[in-house]
């Protein structure tokens, strides 16, 4: 009996021996093989869409609104985003003339103004994508000029803390090209 169980532990050390010596340590393996490799989902854009913002000059406790502009927005279901800016320079008051069926304050989230973050998320509530000319104004921010003269912000698209996404009826994702504008103090 005794050398049953010798040989079955014999067996079993040389087969867990020999699989242990098939595998080299994992100091001697290259970046690129891996035995559990790290995966990468891509998912290429299909197009692009341009966000612009217009660029301002105000004098210091002046309101100042800039146009956010959208070229090949074509078909567009879905949009989020977050538009940044130095809230030193400049204090968010208003959003107006939305230019997207569906679209209203509700879409923006004030959360993070005193950063200099507005976020924003979008839909086409009928779920078929919306076609709008090149040129056409999406909305309006209007700020209060608080920087002091001299001073300027950039006013840009980001994905912090929102993450750019962008999508087509099609559901597929686009690229952003973002034309940021700016706002100086004169």
């Amino acid at each position: 009996m005794r050398h049953k169980i010798y040989r079955i532990l014999l067996l079993l050390s040389l087969a867990l021996m020999s699989a242990f010596m098939l595998v080299p340590p994992a100091h001697c393996l290259p970046d690129n093989n891996r035995f559990a490799p790290e995966v990468v989902y891509l998912k290429p854009p299909v197009d692009t869409l341009t966000l612009s913002i217009s660029d301002a000059l105000a004098k210091k406790g002046e309101e100042v609104c800039v146009s956010v502009t959208a070229k090949n927005f074509d078909h567009i279901l879905t949009m989020q985003y977050t538009v940044q800016w130095d809230a030193k320079v400049l204090k968010l008051k208003e959003i107006k003339d939305f230019g997207l069926e569906g679209m209203d304050k509700r879409n923006f989230g004030m959360h993070l103004l005193d950063k200099g973050m507005l976020t924003f998320s979008w839909y086409d509530h009928q779920l078929k994508g919306i076609t709008k000319d090149d040129g056409t104004e999406l909305y309006k921010m209007c700020f209060e000029a608080i920087g002091e003269t001299g001073s300027e912000t950039s006013i840009a698209v980001s994905s912090k803390p929102t993450v750019v996404e962008i999508s087509n009826a099609a559901g597929l994702f686009l690229d952003l090209r973002s034309e940021n504008g700016e706002v100086a103090i004169d």
